[in-house]
């Protein structure tokens, strides 16, 4: 028989003892390790903190942004210079609705300039 046997505890004394015990605070050294400037305050950590972003990504998301001022910035082409209301009662009733008798077609090429 070892001489330990007979100074430990048994179970239920240990879980009598758990709720009392708190463990010790770390040494000041480690905490400072571990957590470096936490004396500043967050506002001040914000500016000196760095975002990583990868080439590819930044190239893209400039590219789109580019893009989308291109977009906006560029005047929009009307290309009806006249607006044709319906009748009132066009669309009261369907059975007076008829197929097109005559089909014209415009063919309307980038090059024309009289579009």
């Amino acid at each position: 028989m070892l001489p330990n046997d007979e100074e430990q505890l048994t179970d239920r004394e240990l879980d009598a003892i758990l709720p009392a015990w708190k463990a010790p605070m770390a040494p000041v050294r480690m905490r400072a390790a571990v957590f470096p400037g936490g004396s500043r305050p967050w506002w001040t950590r914000l500016w000196s903190a760095s975002v990583h972003v990868p080439v590819p990504v930044a190239c893209c998301v400039a590219l789109l942004l580019a893009l989308a001022a291109w977009r906006w910035a560029t005047p929009r082409t009307v290309y009806r210079d006249r607006i044709v209301l319906p009748a009132a009662n066009a669309g009261a009733d369907p059975s007076q609705l008829r197929p097109v008798t005559e089909l014209r077609l415009r063919i309307v090429r980038s090059a024309d300039v009289s579009n």
